[in-house]
């Protein structure tokens, strides 16, 4: 304990580290991590993505002199930490998917490089994420958003909107109204979803208010379920985008996945004993319900928390869920998975009520096996 009680002294009195260094720190424990429980594993399967360049944007301050929007906005000036200081006049855009009608006349003009860069000069900051020159979302003229993403290596969210316009247009999700890219990064247009987000509100909610989010949101979802896989069509994005795993960072599939046991395979790369692997399985096999033993692949949100739920209130005290945001993650899976990536963020310090008002077709006393089975493959690895 005194030992303890030492080293945590000594941390309170060290200097505050940089970005960059908590990033090496974190990067390092995972590795020792993964090298402790297996001496010969591959520690590329374990590196972040990308991890030069995070590296790099979070060593080194960006020079004033390469900022090409310096002017005010709504939202003040564009900082350094601003995903905006790479949307230079010079760079060549690319339309990826077509512009809307209300996205060409907000680009009107003899120049859309100007044009583009002055419509993200005065939008404002609706949010930006902890490295805000990786993502941000802004709010453009009109009924109209925009996801600024550095470096995104597909266009899942996107596709999923247009798959959803056409196929399933009950779900409240973001209209699609185009993409361009300019020097790496992603310009995601979409329709503007009120921004009062379930997170704001829920540590307020009686109960009667959290059972009526649980419910309205078990309609929901159990809509977008109700969009089960074509038949030959690979497991997640719709576009043959692939299947995504954030169970320690980010990896996506490379070759087509097909089967429920190819995803687990994906998701558990380190797993290679087929002996215990199947005694894992075998073991969780009585405790699930003969009717479960066949699992569909059914579309999943992927990412499904209070922060991408907006809500707006209604009559008699109660809150209406106005949209689901954030589709990135989204595509078909196992009819479990939901669940699965739903509690990503639950712990066991965790005090967040949240987690046990999760809508009934996605609940744990419907997948709570596959659950648990999926904690004790993940805790294997990590």
């Amino acid at each position: 304990m005194a030992k303890r009680k030492r080293h945590e002294e000594s941390e309170g009195t060290s200097p505050k580290k940089s970005k960059a260094a908590r990033f090496n720190i974190h990067t390092l424990s995972r590795l020792q991590k993964a090298v402790a429980a297996d001496p010969e594993i591959d520690l590329t399967l374990y590196f972040p993505k990308d991890y030069s360049e995070r590296l790099s944007e979070m060593r080194t301050p960006l020079l004033s002199s390469a900022t090409p929007i310096s002017a005010a906005t709504t939202s003040g000036s564009v900082l350094e930490d601003d995903i905006r200081v790479f949307l230079r006049p010079s760079e060549p855009i690319a339309v990826i998917f077509p512009l809307s009608d209300s996205v060409c006349r907000m680009l009107a003009g003899t120049d859309m490089s100007e044009a583009l860069i002055g419509l993200m000069q005065r939008s404002e900051i609706l949010w930006k994420s902890p490295f805000p020159r990786k993502k941000m979302v802004f709010k453009c003229d009109g009924n109209i958003v925009v996801k600024a993403i550095k470096n995104a290596v597909d266009y899942t969210e996107y596709t999923t909107l247009l798959y959803l316009e056409v196929h399933k247009p009950t779900v409240p999700a973001p209209r699609p109204s185009g993409l361009l890219r300019v020097n790496n990064v992603s310009l995601i247009f979409m329709t503007y979803v009120p921004t009062t987000t379930l997170a704001d509100i829920w540590t307020g909610l009686d109960i009667a208010q959290k059972r009526s989010i649980q419910h309205q949101l078990n309609e929901i979802l159990a809509d977008l379920r109700s969009l089960s896989c074509p038949d030959g069509m690979p497991l997640g994005g719709v576009r043959g985008e692939g299947c995504k795993d954030v169970r320690r960072h980010l990896r996506h599939s490379i070759e087509p996945i097909l089967t429920i046991k190819d995803f687990k395979n994906f998701q558990f790369p380190s797993l290679r004993t087929p002996i215990f692997t199947e005694f894992i399985d075998r073991l969780c096999q009585p405790c699930i319900r003969p009717g479960q033993l066949e699992i569909q692949c059914v579309f999943t949100h992927g990412d499904l928390r209070p922060d991408n739920i907006t809500v707006e209130a209604s009559d008699g005290g109660q809150f209406r869920i106005t949209g689901l945001l954030d589709w990135e993650y989204s595509g078909f899976y196992p009819e479990y998975y939901e669940l699965i990536r739903s509690t990503n963020g639950l712990g066991p310090s965790g005090d967040d009520d949240w987690y046990l008002f999760l809508p009934e077709c996605i609940s744990p006393e419907r997948y709570g096996m596959w659950w648990l089975l999926d904690y004790a493959h993940g805790r294997l690895v990590e």
